[in-house]
């Protein structure tokens, strides 16, 4: 069985063109003309959630919730459903304001880890081993590839993304990326961008750097609006670097954007208040484009990295930027980015371009290697006085107690790929989310309710809903892979069959018929309106199967790409696993909370792989053997 969580260079390789137009089309031409997003019939939502739910719960507890349903479908549900209707009709998309309020702005707890998403840059799988001698070169490059994908962005010169049949998807989260930063509130966060497409008009480029606990600031563009060369880029990123060492550690001010929620708004007023110097240094911080991180670290291996990235040092992290690029002291790459805006495909493609890029390229610099003269990155000085360095000092400690019960590994599962599957006509996200089943009944001997995300990306800002992977038809097939008396045709063509159901309802989630959206709007219609929660949402089976954010499984494909990357699980008893397929491998991002007795990222990473194998020598016995 081959699995490491060290790795050669995979096979996959595509030609940058994949992400520029051609000239016709323009990155968010479509937007605007997208259909709005529907609202699916009450009866086919709670039916589903009785075919999600029955897996989970009792003979009893079953029979209880299908009357709670049937009253709710006939009595209060109707009524919900009209006043939810009635909402939709009035907008293209009736759930992107409450998802960002509920989903992600009235979340209290410390963005990182339990918000932010990361991700390691896969150069660093093969051409740009870990160095503290070309540490700065590979950060130079890493750098000009986010500016040159920003401009790219600016100048809408992105292919529009569509789905195999040619429909435009939406490209609104694209918008998200640069320039925007989370702001801290009482009882709820904001949004605040000043990015524009160049034909809307300037906004702000300069760049904040964080380093040793220090914080700066730079212009990484020439006089003709295009990015310093990646030579350029290096002598800026040595001079901050040099000069932070010298300085010795910084204040680490920026500890306090990864307190709760409450916490770093009140201190952020303060800060605020307290001199005009602080209030500019904030806007500047807050309008930059992005945050790039030189981190003090070397990670030894690919698990240390994932964990710098979720975690690592809150010193040197400013939690609200949308978007951060770490690079360790012995050159790794890793992001780190705020869920609230956009979800982990702009990422991906992001890095994917990137990567695609800098291997064209080879990971080494081919432009002109002049160094022209730049103005050096400036240092920002913030004024404390004793209330704020005590907050400093108390956000280091809440921040500790969040990252340190983080478990974060990464597998690279090389005894195949995707292309594997092909012959036998399985679907590689189906049958990689059947492992997952497979392996948790294998560790923990029942099935766990599963969130993979599905998009709806095909509607007018359009982000998930909840593909629900946990079935009647996926828990059949794993208990019968279990029974040592079952025959091998048996376990393959139940396999088939749970691959070909998870087929069926993702794609029926991706149409937004699925159930934990439209069952969201039917309670924020309650809850905004004064009424009385039902029953239905307080029945013990809503959260045994899932219901309100309680999945086990946390998942989700990044793709077909070698960028890989994943987000903390999403209950303390937990696991979080997202995946890449590529042709020769799949890669794995899996988390789970150190206070539980009840997981382990190791353990859950040998069940995994156990489970893949076995999947495989069910496909790879000939049929007429069976």
């Amino acid at each position: 069985m081959n699995v490491s969580s060290e790795l050669t260079p995979s096979k996959n390789s595509m030609p940058t063109s994949v992400y520029f137009s051609s000239g016709d089309e323009r990155t968010f031409q479509y937007d605007e003309d997208l259909p709005n997003l529907p609202v699916p019939p009450l009866q086919q939502t709670l039916d589903r959630y009785l075919y999600w739910v029955r897996p989970h719960v009792t003979d009893e507890e079953f029979e209880t919730t299908k009357d709670l349903v049937r009253k709710f479908e006939s009595g209060v549900g109707k009524e919900l459903q009209e006043m939810l209707l009635a909402h939709a009709s009035q907008k293209k998309n009736w759930l992107e304001d409450w998802w960002l309020h509920y989903a992600y702005l009235t979340v209290r707890e410390p963005l990182l880890p339990t918000m932010n998403t990361a991700g390691p840059h896969p150069l660093n799988l093969s051409l740009w081993k870990p160095s503290f001698e070309k540490a700065l070169t590979y950060g130079a490059l890493y750098l000009w590839g986010f500016l040159d994908f920003n401009l790219a962005v600016q100048e809408q010169r992105l292919k529009p993304q569509k789905t195999n049949e040619g429909k435009p998807l939406s490209m609104k989260q694209f918008r998200w990326v640069f320039n925007c930063t989370r702001i801290p509130g009482q009882g709820a966060d904001s949004l605040y961008t000043t990015w524009k497409t160049k034909d809307e008009g300037d906004c702000p480029l300069h760049l904040v750097v964080l380093c040793h606990g220090h914080i700066w600031t730079m212009y990484p563009w020439d006089s003709a609006g295009k990015p310093l060369s990646a030579p350029e880029l290096e002598v800026q990123l040595r001079h901050i670097r040099e000069t932070s060492d010298d300085l010795g550690p910084g204040p680490g001010i920026s500890v306090l954007t990864c307190d709760t929620r409450e916490n770093w708004a009140q201190n952020r007023d303060w800060l605020k208040s307290l001199t005009l110097n602080n209030m500019k240094n904030l806007e500047h911080i807050e309008t930059s484009m992005f945050v790039f991180v030189l981190d003090d670290t070397a990670p030894e291996n690919f698990n240390q990295l994932i964990w710098e990235g979720l975690c690592g040092d809150t010193t040197n992290r400013w939690a609200d930027k949308s978007l951060s690029a770490i690079l360790t002291r012995n050159g790794y790459g890793v992001m780190n980015n705020d869920h609230t805006p956009y979800d982990a495909m702009v990422s991906v493609m992001l890095g994917h371009y990137q990567h695609l890029m800098l291997e064209d390229i080879e990971g080494q610099w081919t432009g002109p290697a002049e160094i022209r003269e730049f103005p050096m990155p400036i240092l920002l000085n913030f004024d404390l006085d004793a209330k704020l360095v005590a907050a400093i000092s108390s956000a280091k400690e809440t921040s500790l107690s969040y990252i340190n019960n983080i478990c974060a590994k990464s597998l690279f599962f090389t005894e195949y790929g995707k292309d594997f599957m092909k012959p036998y006509k399985l679907h590689p996200d189906a049958f990689v989310q059947m492992s997952l089943q497979l392996a948790y009944w294998r560790l923990h001997g029942r099935p766990a309710p599963t969130y993979e995300t599905a998009s709806t990306r095909q509607f007018h800002a359009g982000r998930t809903e909840t593909m629900r992977s946990c079935t009647a038809e996926s828990v059949d097939w794993v208990q019968t892979m279990l029974n040592p008396k079952a025959k091998t045709a048996e376990k393959r063509r139940k396999l088939v069959a749970a691959v070909d159901c998870h087929n069926r309802l993702m794609k029926e989630c991706q149409k937004n018929e699925g159930i934990d959206r439209h069952m969201l709007g039917l309670y924020i219609v309650a809850l905004e309106s004064g009424m009385d929660i039902p029953d239905l949402f307080l029945d013990p089976s809503f959260t045994k199967s899932g219901g309100g954010g309680n999945f086990v499984l946390s998942t989700s494909t990044v793709g077909y790409t070698p960028v890989f990357g994943g987000v903390a699980a999403m209950i303390p008893n937990g696991y979080g696993c997202f995946y890449s397929m590529v042709s020769d491998r799949l890669n794995f991002f899996i988390t789970s909370f150190k206070a539980s007795e009840e997981t382990s990222v190791e353990a859950f990473s040998e069940a995994l792989s156990l489970s893949l194998c076995d999947m495989q020598q069910v496909l790879v016995v000939p049929t007429s053997s069976l």
